[in-house]
C-alpha cells in the first residue's frame, strides 16, 4: 500500500514539474520584457541637458 501511495504521489510531483518549469520561464520572460519597457537610457542624453 505504501508502495503504491508512493508510486502515486511521485508520478504527480514528474507530472507538475513541467508546469511550474513553464510557469517560471514564462513570469522570468514577462519580467524581462517590462524590465526593457523600463530601460530609459535613450532619454539620458534630454534628461543631463534639462538639468542645465
Amino acid at each position: 500500500m505504501n508502495e503504491a501511495v508512493a508510486i502515486v504521489v511521485g508520478s504527480f510531483v514528474l507530472g507538475m514539474a513541467p508546469v511550474f518549469v513553464a510557469t517560471h520561464y514564462y513570469l522570468e520572460q514577462m519580467r524581462r520584457k517590462r524590465l526593457r519597457q523600463l530601460d530609459h537610457h535613450h532619454y539620458w542624453p534630454h534628461w543631463s541637458n534639462a538639468r542645465h
